[in-house]
């Protein structure tokens, strides 16, 4: 994880700091009235703007375990799309890689402990899969899904 520390608002803060604290005693005390609400409020804005970045930080923190139970994961890109999903289910697991417009081109299915692997392009899909009897099946398939060619 990248992690980019803004060291151009902390020195700002640190040169305020110092510059009020010089001044301060040379106030008014209209004015320091006035300046001491506002630094216990820019402070506490920034701490809580801070809280929020931390928050979203361990959100976002490599998860280490060794073992978590989901029944669906999705993975996503960095823009937020999804582009691998895994659905355990009890009868039917299924892993399912997507493009980028979110079209399944990859499907790996376990149905009834018969696996089948389906390869999608644009303008066809090829699909592996295995029969009642354990026979290996090959199928081609055009864009409307009409059989071009198969093979036991």
């Amino acid at each position: 994880m990248n992690q980019i520390k803004n060291w151009k608002a902390l020195l700002v803060i640190m040169l305020l700091l110092m510059l009020l604290g010089g001044y301060y005693e040379r106030l008014s005390v209209d004015i320091r009235t006035m300046i001491l609400p506002m630094f216990i409020f820019f402070i506490a804005a920034f701490a809580i703007v801070r809280f929020k970045q931390l928050e979203n930080e361990m959100r976002s923190f490599k998860v280490m375990a060794y073992g978590i139970e989901v029944q669906n994961l999705s993975i996503v890109d960095s823009n937020g799309r999804e582009r691998l999903s895994l659905t355990g289910a009890s009868d039917n697991a299924v892993m399912t890689f997507y493009d980028e417009n979110h079209a399944a081109r990859a499907t790996l299915e376990l149905l009834h402990q018969e696996p089948k692997l389906t390869l999608a392009g644009e303008k066809g899909s090829a699909v592996i899969a295995f029969g009642e009897e354990g026979r290996p099946n090959f199928t081609l398939k055009d864009d409307t899904d009409m059989t071009i060619w198969s093979a036991l």
